[in-house]
């Protein structure tokens, strides 16, 4: 399958995680948006919604994952390395409340052969730590 972008000519970071996201069904049917983006660095948001909770009435952990795999699509697709994870794992730190909004910042950390690792920090709004998650990517396409 051919990459969304892999004929297109995007001037800007920005660009192409906005024309990325067109594509990103899934990202923009949780809510899942992107706050900021530069070469290796993206953030991106999530809003709570009751939905999401479990029975503990705190956030299922699943979508903290969900929101740092995201981050790190992106942050792959910020350096023009589109990439799948192949392995990742996360430490839960804080549980993250109803009608919070979650924080994603993740940060290519190294790139080696078709292989690189992203580092995502999750907290809230309030600056709440809530988890860390560190993603081992397969380079699928790109530069």
């Amino acid at each position: 399958m051919t990459s969304p972008t892999a004929d297109l000519q995007l001037d800007s970071v920005a660009d192409r995680l906005r024309h990325r996201y067109q594509f990103d069904e899934s990202s923009k049917n949780l809510g899942i948006e992107f706050v900021e983006a530069s070469e290796g660095r993206v953030v991106m948001s999530l809003a709570v919604q009751d939905t999401m909770l479990n029975g503990h009435r705190i956030l299922h952990g699943g979508y903290l994952f969900t929101l740092g795999d995201t981050c790190f699509a992106f942050v792959c697709e910020s350096v023009g390395h589109p990439s799948v994870s192949r392995q990742a794992e996360i430490t839960y730190i804080a549980p993250g409340a109803a009608n919070s909004t979650l924080i994603a910042t993740g940060v290519e950390r190294t790139r080696f052969g078709r292989n690189n690792i992203v580092d995502v920090t999750i907290h809230d709004e309030t600056g709440t730590h809530l988890a860390e998650m560190r993603v081992f990517g397969v380079i699928t396409s790109g530069k």
